[in-house]
């Protein structure tokens, strides 16, 4: 699958830097500055962590999909889903496989299995034998299938540490009377970041293909994981064979689940163990592992999604800045800065829950980056008053003051409209993103449209299966990522202080700082939900006022 364990170390970096300065008219009031240079990253601990505490295997995770009431009664390993577990429902070490909600009817696997009903969880310390442990649920005298495997967070083969390559080019002049005036460019482009991709993410076009195919054959299933959830787990029908998804573990790269396939051996049904080897060979050409044989588990990867760190990332940055700077004289200092910038990139964080919105095809998530600022201006500055008069009490009272204000003006960032849903079957809900188009067929199904100013077209849709057409893409909502902005933000502080003196050798600093001056309402966060995108969940604080007090002796 291209994966490993844990970061090979490398210490073969060079970083060469280069920098010069010029004086073009040799009068000391104009400077052209440049520089370049690549500087080397390291890969954050968190990705060691991740790899070696959740490799799903010596550190198990699993998901345990649907929900039930054990209808099924004692020996339906459909019995391990949300209800029964938060219920405390299922039997402990010492319980009875008889009870309605056990899992199974072997004793050896319910002293495995660990749960604690008091506590409603599985023993989680000092538990070698734990089914969830090493893949314990394959071993025949603790057999249990299941329908999900383990997950895991592993790093991809031959990951490559981050770079990036920095320039900057400045131009400075003195303007006289104090005052400077500079505008440079900057560059960072980012190579061989770590981003999270879903090496074993389920094929959505073979699991609607599939569930098509199971639908025109007469079988009752509600959604393409439920194809074959039944007792029968394969067949053909007008639209050619299908099989029982989870048999092949959600048509995902590593195969055949090799639990449910050895489980459906155990009970006979060889036929439909067979057709699923076959559907395998057939797609061994498009990177399916085609040699598990259930019957000895030799050559099967037990694994469900990994949610692995490449080092394929990128990203780039273009900033214009401008700043014009005034030294103190006169009582006075200001600066007044404005930057113009874009910041792209095809993915902002190491977290699993940012995986593409299409792990086959991660490229569709280059846009503006999260943090992408396009307009930022800040004027700060600070005026002292100074002695004013001769003495006497209006002489006080008006000296030694100093107000120092900050107003900055500042664009909105960008940030990701998702449906909540994981509509490409993907199992990925926080970055699955509407379509901007409407499709009859998806409204028929309950997928009403939605209006929304984010939209080009004025209207989003949640994707259906009613979009597909026979590819992935046609799975994926077609709104890019990171086409939402947030609205423009403006914060003025100021800070009033005097300084009193008290005694020869004693004196007061008083001061006053009112932040957000204007009371105005800042949108610090927005609803990515496309029902609702840009709808604010949080403001930055209102107005604040902070007295401060400091003696000096």
């Amino acid at each position: 699958m291209g994966l490993q364990k844990g970061i090979q170390t490398y210490s073969k970096r060079i970083q060469p830097r280069v920098g010069f300065s010029w004086d073009p008219k040799g009068d000391g009031k104009t400077a052209i500055r440049g520089s370049y240079g690549i500087f080397s990253d390291h890969p954050l601990l968190g990705l060691y962590f991740l790899g070696d505490a959740s490799d799903g295997s010596t550190s198990g995770q699993l998901a345990f999909g649907g929900t039930g009431l054990c209808a099924n009664g004692a020996g339906d390993p459909a019995n391990l889903n949300a209800f029964p577990i938060f219920q405390g429902l299922i039997p402990g070490p010492n319980g009875s496989v008889s009870s309605p909600c056990s899992p199974t009817t072997n004793p050896a696997v319910l002293t495995a299995l660990g749960y604690q009903p008091d506590q409603q969880q599985f023993q989680a310390l000092n538990f070698p034998q734990s089914i969830f442990l090493n893949q314990n649920y394959l071993n025949p005298s603790t057999f249990l299938p299941l329908g999900f495997q383990p997950f895991g967070y592993p790093q991809g083969k031959n990951f490559v540490y981050a770079y990036s390559q920095q320039a900057n080019f400045t131009v400075e002049r003195n303007l006289g009377h104090d005052f400077s005036l500079s505008v440079a460019y900057i560059f960072n482009g980012g190579r061989h970041l770590n981003r999270p991709i879903n090496a074993n993410t389920i094929r959505g076009d073979l699991m609607v293909g599939n569930f098509f195919a199971a639908l025109a054959a007469g079988q009752n299933a509600s959604s393409p994981f439920t194809v074959g959830g039944g007792t029968t787990h394969c067949g053909s029908g007008p639209l050619g064979p299908w099989i029982s998804s989870s048999l092949v573990n959600f048509f995902r790269p590593s195969g055949l689940n090799p639990s449910i396939a050895a489980g459906l051996l155990a009970t006979g049904d060889l036929a439909c163990v067979t057709a699923a080897q076959q559907l395998e060979a057939g797609l061994a050409g498009q990177g399916f592992n085609s040699k598990c044989d259930p019957a000895t588990l030799a050559n099967c990867i037990p694994f469900g999604d990994m949610d692995a760190n490449f080092s394929n990332g990128s990203s780039v940055y273009h900033g214009l800045t401008t700043n014009l700077r005034k030294r103190i004289s006169g009582h006075y200092e200001l600066l007044a800065s404005y930057t113009w910038s874009h910041a792209i990139d095809d993915s902002t964080d190491l977290e699993s829950t940012l995986t593409p919105q299409d792990s086959y095809f991660p490229a569709g998530d280059r846009a503006s980056s999260t943090f992408d600022q396009r307009h930022r201006f800040v004027f700060s500055g600070i005026y002292h008053v100074g002695r004013i008069g001769n003495g006497g009490l209006a002489s006080t009272l008006i000296s030694d003051w100093t107000f120092a204000p900050i107003v900055e003006f500042a664009s909105g960032r960008p940030f990701n409209i998702i449906t909540g849903t994981g509509d490409n079957l993907q199992l990925s809900s926080l970055t699955s993103r509407p379509n901007t188009f409407v499709n009859p067929g998806c409204t028929a199904l309950g997928n009403l449209p939605v209006s929304s100013k984010f939209s080009p077209t004025g209207v989003f849709q949640e994707p259906c299966i009613a979009d597909f057409t026979g590819t992935l893409l046609s799975l994926d909502g077609n709104l890019g990522r990171n086409t939402g902005t947030t609205p423009w933000t403006v914060f003025d502080d100021v800070r009033i202080a005097r300084n009193i003196k008290l005694r020869e050798r004693i004196s007061l600093d008083a001061s006053l700082d009112i932040f957000n001056v204007a009371n105005r309402f800042n949108v610090a966060a927005v609803s990515p939900l496309y029902t609702n995108a840009g709808q604010p969940t949080a403001a930055y604080d209102p107005r604040q006022l902070q007295i401060g007090l400091k003696v000096n002796w």
